[in-house]
């Protein structure tokens, strides 16, 4: 199905959805719980919280649509979720789950006439047009909608069963012990005695530097690493022909994003912004590093945006606490085995849960 074929018209959001307030759960109030408490974030599809709160917001099969921070980004929520205020709640005036998808995308692309300063609220919010494929002008297709979004998402689900089979074929579970059961010491991160090889980054370019592949994309496979907290600190991709005195960084390492104190691994070959420390290891794979990384976060937290950020010296005296051989030297193969172990654990989970769902 081609929806470049297909006749689209424009539609009010009121007039295919109804429009309701959420109501806020200030921090004082909140008690931790398993109900979904969907707010303005950008990430998680909405969801800002966990809480065990109740209150008349609660409902399912609806949309949010964020009328403050991330303002104008939509989702949609097929389980029972309370509303806060930073949002609008819509219950679409069809039934479907898979129309409520594309409806939410179509709402999200109008985003970006949306700002803090100013505010999808309720009368905006009505008010705004989206663009929907249509059996007349007054009539969205949302058997149209929700067959396209149906095979979409079934192609995808497809696409991940394969891929997820590949995976699990390289892993290899292995009993092990426990953590409780390991010795565990404390090792240096940097410096003469510490654990890893610690450098600036080899190219460090400022993102209005870059040459970002002008209209051939298609050569834009190198992932540009900046202090975002977000996709791997993937900022954007970049073409590799860039200026001679900016290098390439190899991959296999972990970058830590200084100031932000944002902690990655690198599988491939990458180009950064400013202010980007290398870790180096030989022992270091995705498996080992996804070990490390949590740990290294915990330390980060003590450093902060001010004076306090994580400077080439203070990483090097910093210390964390790692499982040990009989020798007292990290046991890297140890970490590669308990991570293997969970991730061969959950791909059989999220296997099992998606085969239940067909």
């Amino acid at each position: 199905m081609n929806l470049a074929d297909v006749e689209w018209h424009e539609f009010f959001i009121e007039d295919i959805a109804e429009i309701i307030s959420g109501r806020d759960i200030y921090d004082s109030e909140r008690f931790q719980g398993k109900v979904p408490y969907i707010s303005s974030t950008a990430k998680n599809n909405g969801i800002g919280h966990f809480v065990g709160n109740n209150n008349n917001t609660l409902e399912r099969n609806c949309l949010s649509v964020n009328r403050n921070g991330s303002v104008g980004y939509s989702f949609y929520h097929p389980y029972q979720g309370l509303y806060s205020n930073d949002c609008r709640k819509l219950r679409p005036k069809v039934k479907s789950d898979y129309a409520a998808f594309f409806l939410s995308n179509q709402i999200t692309s109008q985003r970006h006439k949306y700002s803090y300063g100013y505010k999808m609220g309720t009368g905006r919010l009505k008010r705004q047009k989206v663009m929907l494929p249509s059996l007349n002008e007054s009539k969205p297709d949302w058997q149209l909608m929700e067959s396209y979004t149906k095979a979409l998402m079934e192609k995808k689900k497809a696409k991940y069963i394969d891929f997820c089979h590949k995976e699990l074929a390289k892993l290899k579970p292995k009993k092990i012990e426990s953590p409780e059961e390991k010795e565990w010491h404390e090792f240096f991160i940097g410096g003469k005695d510490g654990l890893f090889n610690i450098s600036s980054t080899s190219s460090g370019i400022d993102k209005n530097k870059l040459n970002t592949g002008g209209n051939d994309k298609e050569d834009n496979n190198i992932p540009y690493i900046t202090r975002t907290d977000e996709r791997n600190g993937i900022n954007l991709f970049v073409t590799d022909l860039q200026e001679d005195k900016y290098k390439i960084n190899d991959g296999g390492v972990i970058t830590i994003g200084l100031d932000t104190q944002t902690v990655f691994y690198q599988p491939h070959a990458f180009f950064t912004g400013q202010n980007i420390q290398v870790l180096h290891h030989k022992e270091l794979d995705k498996w080992v590093a996804l070990f490390l990384i949590p740990l290294l976060r915990v330390q980060m937290d003590k450093f902060n945006w001010g004076g306090n950020g994580a400077t080439l010296g203070r990483l090097n005296r910093t210390k964390i606490m790692l499982p040990t051989q009989e020798d007292g030297s990290p046991d890297f193969e140890y970490m590669r085995q308990y991570i293997m172990n969970l991730e061969y654990q959950k791909r059989i989970q999220y296997l099992d849960y998606i085969q239940s769902q067909s």
